[in-house]
This record gives structure tokens, sequence and C-alpha cells, in this order.
């Protein structure tokens, strides 16, 4: 499986993965509309596509999207594992965060990405490293996976 498509996958994945149970959070959404705050590092972009996916970028290339959704159910670590699993890849291992996780995996091709499920302001954020982004910035595609905050309309 090429490696964006599995990056997309694990996205699906961790958007349909059941709630974890854990009881944190929680609740709806809070009504009124707020924005997603990402502190990108100089020289990174970001643009939101009419599907709300922010894309983030760095020297031409996208590195990076964000989606937010209504729902605070997060999945479990070993679904999202599973997921890569199913996908052809390998974890290589999970950071539980306060309010969510971030996984670094292998694709078959051994390309290396992060996929970050959290919960920010009652939502739900997945965070994707794309294919193209480089060894070295996948470190901080996870800092703005774990960095971004819901800011109140």
């Amino acid at each position: 499986m090429k490696p964006r498509l599995v990056a997309a996958a694990l996205l699906f994945a961790a958007a349909a993965c059941p709630d974890n149970g854990s009881g944190s959070g929680g609740g709806k959404a809070p009504a009124g509309k707020g924005g997603l705050k990402v502190p990108l590092p100089e020289g990174w972009k970001a643009s939101a596509s009419e599907d709300g996916v922010l894309h983030v970028r760095t020297e031409g290339r996208e590195v990076m999207t964000m989606e937010v959704r209504p729902d605070d159910a997060l999945p479990l670590t070993d679904a999202l594992e599973a997921s890569i699993a199913a996908g052809g890849g390998e974890s290589l291992g999970a950071l539980a965060l306060p309010d969510g996780v971030l996984l670094r995996f292998r694709v078959a091709t051994g390309a290396e990405g992060v996929l970050g499920v959290r919960r920010v302001g009652g939502r739900r954020l997945l965070c994707s490293s794309e294919p193209m982004a480089q060894q070295g910035e996948l470190k901080t595609v996870a800092r703005l996976c774990s960095e971004a905050e819901w800011t109140a309309p």
C-alpha cells in the first residue's frame, strides 16, 4: 500500500475507532465556532481546505494534515496500532498524552510517520504526517499535534 494511502487510511481509522472509555474530557462540543491554534515554526505555512482539513507545508511540501471533528471519542492505542498493521505498516511506539496519543509508525516502503489523536476543546483532533515529511520534520509534526489548542470564539 502506498504511504499516502496508508496515512489517509490511518486518519480514517482514527476517526472511526470507538471511545477508549477513559472517561476524561467528554461531553458535547461547546456551542459556537472557535478555531485551531497551531504554533507553526518559522517558514512553515498552513491553509485550510473546503472540507476543513488544515494542510501544513514547509519548503513547498505538504508535511502534515490536521482535522478537528465535533465528537470527543478517542481510539485505543491498540486499535491505532492494529490499523497500521492492517495497512502493511508497523508501530514504532506510542506516546500517551494527557488528552490523547501520538504514534510513530513505519510503512512497508520504509518511510516513517506520525499519527496523533487528541481531545481539544471538546472535539477530536486528528493529526497525520504526510509521506513527503522528512525524518527530521517528524518531531516538529509531533510537537505541532501535541501543542495545538482550540480557541474560543
